[in-house]
């Protein structure tokens, strides 16, 4: 939800300020992409949740992993100075 937030926003500052230079990202991040389509609108809007679950997936996968991965590791203990 959060990347198509973002999308629609973007499209929405475009629509505003047509001259702002960071909207060329969205014809690169969205292959096919035209700027003034409904349709185009609507595949940017599913692409981006499609992005969303890609990396909900991969933040949930390692998020997960991450504390076996630390328990499998051997904790290296410090030298103690007598």
């Amino acid at each position: 939800m959060l990347f198509q937030v973002v999308y629609a926003l973007c499209v929405l500052l475009w629509l505003a300020f047509p001259e702002l230079k960071g909207h060329e990202l969205l014809p690169t991040v969205f292959p096919g992409f035209k700027m003034i389509t409904v349709g185009s609108f609507i595949y940017g809007l599913v692409a981006s949740m499609i992005y969303g679950w890609i990396v909900a997936i991969v933040f949930v996968f390692f998020f997960n992993l991450w504390p076996q991965l630390i328990a499998t590791v051997p904790r290296q203990r410090g030298i103690r100075a007598n």
